[in-house]
């Protein structure tokens, strides 16, 4: 350890700059102390340096420095931007997306400081991120406390990393350089434009550029890449080449601001074209093209000559499949990143692109665009957040042989090869994993950990969430105020008004994975017969909604009690809540509530939920409770007779047909209807949709349906005023 001066300081941020341009990557540089004392030593070395754009981040600007300064809040929007220095100040903030983001805006040659209170000081204390994630009941002293001791940790562990605490000198973060960036080689063929490739800064674009000429009459391509490769640039590119060939160009991703770069380079490209544009808010046009952005649950892929999909791996599976009908798609997604991991994607989506259409072209970008291979910040956040986590490998298992664990985190971090293991489950079966995600399950007080291991290895992983004991919030919940946290309590209490239901504890299951090797085994449902053995009132599970996911939570016992009333507009998919009840009291009023759930669900199909999945809403309805017999007076059997054999259509019977679609669901004892059957019930009668618009959902005909909503109707009528269907069928139908 060695004490310093400011001169010393400045002599070796001096040293840090010179080796990270010569080596063309970044150095981090941690600054730890008494707030104002930080700041002190950030305003000496900025005005040292001679770097033009520097920023620095913070929870409030409450102090001036020779920098753009901005608010941790604002994070979001400096996404594609680049900086030679960024500072982050951590004495109020510590929000590990913050981090994830910001980072990565420096480019080699530049340097990251960091502000943070003394290590020791900095493990015990709380900040923002604390308070955003803490839930009721529990306070502030119930934080655990856990993310930044692994932080600090890692700074220690990790080379490129220079900590400085008070005076001292606690590791200097000198290294020597990688290997140097290759020249970038033009193929002796091209479609493209020359100039275009110069605009190419790494072999990898050059490849993609290269292999998107093949895209000129039609296919599928896929790009993956880890952050900063440069994927959303060169799509840019590629969209600008092919303007004017192709007339209508779609982009999409999980948002807008994935865009930045794709944008910027489009405009570089359509300028090296000559080609003259005007542009709006979600659109570039010009002569015979235009280049359009559109949010994925909306987007009519038929209408595109190209369609570009960015952030991939943000996208539910069944909308990526369904973008294929444009003529030409590039699929384009992060594989590690704070953004949320595109190796599910790998594994999932490709094997059903595979099983649709083998001549895709698939092509992975490795090097980083802003820095050189092997740059050690680079190496050191992939590390910290675990955005590189993989499951273990592992033969074969038997699924009696399978251990069910308890840990505390702390355990796992102590253990960081069962850790990756544990999150890199996650990071392979969901596509939306972020640093917060990792913050949460490290701090939250209510958050808990289990798993099914083989021989110590991690199969199956499961995280769940402590909700209830809300007793001293009862009034405020019934009358309105959002806990935070506690989903399925406030679901119960505001929907259904059950105000005692405040004092039970159960476990929501926020996420359960298992290892890709070894699924569609019963493996999860193991695990959720496990965790039904502990000792709660309820377990429960909010999760956008898929038939494939829907049926897995079903098929255990969880059963459906919400649905949101609007789409995810990133996924496109709708929340279901459900719930396993446990406790007696719960039970005794459990079959109230879900009868409610499905009124309410079968009144909302005809315009909140009317564009709702058919194979979801049938899974829905057909779990409901059945002791209801149909209740139709004498005039409405004989109009629904009248509609079935006689002059009667859907439009004068409708009200009678809506009772008795609405009614089918509940009924103790009702007639066999197909699945075909029950899907005409739901999407004509229920959902109110055209005739050719439900017939074109089953793959028939809207006059197929017109005559199959009739058989469906005479399926209830049996034995039911036989001597009219006689007569009825006497007169117009010929038969005696």
């Amino acid at each position: 350890m060695r004490r310093m001066d400011d001169a010393k300081l400045l002599k070796i941020v001096d040293a840090l700059r010179d080796e990270a341009e010569r080596c063309n990557h970044r150095r981090l540089i941690v600054i730890a102390g008494d707030r104002i004392w930080t700041l002190d030593k950030l305003k000496k070395v900025i005005q040292h340096l001679p770097y033009k754009k520097r920023i620095v981040f913070t929870w409030q600007k409450d102090f001036e420095i020779n920098a753009e300064i901005e608010e941790l809040k604002n994070s979001e929007k400096y996404l594609g931007t680049t900086y030679e220095l960024l500072a982050i100040d951590l004495h109020h903030s510590f929000v590990p997306n913050d981090l994830g983001k910001l980072v990565n805006i420096v480019k080699g040659g530049g340097l990251i400081f960091l502000l943070t209170p003394t290590f020791e000081e900095w493990k015990r204390s709380t900040n923002f991120f604390h308070e955003v994630i803490l839930t009721p009941p529990y306070t502030m002293d119930d934080i655990k406390r856990n993310f930044v001791r692994w932080v600090t940790k890692k700074l220690l562990e990790n080379e490129g990393i220079t900590i400085i605490e008070g005076e001292n000198l606690l590791k200097l973060g000198t290294m020597e350089c990688g290997e140097d960036r290759r020249e970038i080689k033009i193929p002796q063929k091209f479609k493209f434009k020359r100039e275009l490739y110069d605009m190419a800064k790494t072999q990898d674009q050059v490849r993609v550029l290269n292999l998107a000429e093949h895209l000129e009459k039609k296919g599928v391509m896929v790009i993956t890449a880890d952050r900063g490769r440069g994927k959303s640039s060169v799509l840019g590119m590629i969209a600008g080449a092919y303007s004017g060939k192709l007339r209508k160009i779609g982009v999409t991703a999980p948002d807008i601001n994935n865009l930045q770069e794709f944008f910027k380079f489009l405009e570089h490209t359509l300028h090296l074209y000559h080609k003259h544009y005007t542009k709006g808010q979600r659109w570039i046009k010009g002569k015979n093209f235009k280049i359009e952005f559109e949010e994925a649950s909306k987007l009519n892929p038929r209408k595109y000559d190209l369609l570009i999909v960015d952030e991939a791996a943000g996208i539910p599976v069944p909308l990526l499949l369904n973008f294929l009908k444009a003529r030409r798609v590039i699929y384009s997604t992060t594989t590690h990143g704070y953004e949320g991991t595109g190796r599910s994607f790998s594994i999932r989506f490709l094997g059903e692109l595979k099983k649709r259409d083998k001549n895709f072209m698939a092509i992975e970008m490795n090097e980083p665009i802003r820095y050189a291979k092997d740059d050690p910040v680079e190496r050191w956040l992939f590390d910290t957040l675990l955005l590189d986590a993989e499951p273990c490998t592992l033969d074969d298992i038997k699924i009696q042989e399978l251990e069910y664990k308890k840990y505390d985190i702390g355990n796992l971090l102590d253990d960081e090869r069962k850790l990756r293991e544990y999150y890199g489950i996650f990071v392979l079966a969901h596509y939306r994993n972020n640093p917060n995600d990792f913050g949460i399950l490290c701090d939250a007080p209510n958050h808990e950990i289990r798993t099914l291991e083989k021989d110590g290895h991690v199969v199956c992983s499961v995280q769940l969430a402590r909700e209830g004991n809300l007793k001293d919030y009862e009034e405020e919940l019934y009358f309105g105020v959002v806990p935070p946290g506690n989903i399925v309590p406030d679901v119960i209490i505001k929907h259904y008004r059950k105000r005692d239901f405040s004092k039970f504890v159960g476990y929501r299951i926020v996420r359960i994975a298992t290892h890709p090797d070894f699924m569609d085994r019963g493996i999860g449902s193991k695990m959720l017969e496990k965790i039904k053995e502990e000792d709660v009132d309820w377990i429960g599970s909010s999760f956008g909604a898929t038939a494939q996911l829907l049926n897995f939570w079903i098929k255990n016992d969880f059963y459906p009690i919400h649905i949101s009333p609007k789409l995810n507009e990133s996924t496109g998919e709708y929340s279901v809540v459900v719930l396993h009840p446990k406790n007696s009291e719960i039970k005794r009023d459990f079959n109230e509530i879900r009868k409610r759930f499905g009124k309410k669900l079968i009144y909302s199909l005809g315009e909140i939920h009317r564009n709702l999945d058919l194979d979801i809403a049938r899974l829905l309805l057909l779990n409901l409770p059945r002791d209801e017999k149909l209740e139709l007076d004498e005039v409405e059997w004989k109009r629904l007779i009248a509609y079935c054999w006689g002059p009667g259509n859907y439009e004068a019977t409708m009200d009678v047909i809506y009772k008795v679609a609405s009614s089918y669901f509940f009924l103790r004892r009702r007639p066999h209807l197909n699945e075909e059957q029950e899907k005409i019930l739901i999407g004509k009668v229920l959902q109110h949709k055209h005739w050719e618009e439900i017939g074109k959902e089953i793959g028939k005909g809207g006059t197929y349906v017109v005559i199959e909503l009739r058989e469906i109707m005479r399926k209830f009528i049996k034995g039911v005023f036989e001597y009219e269907v006689l007569e009825f069928q006497r007169r117009f139908h010929g038969e005696d």
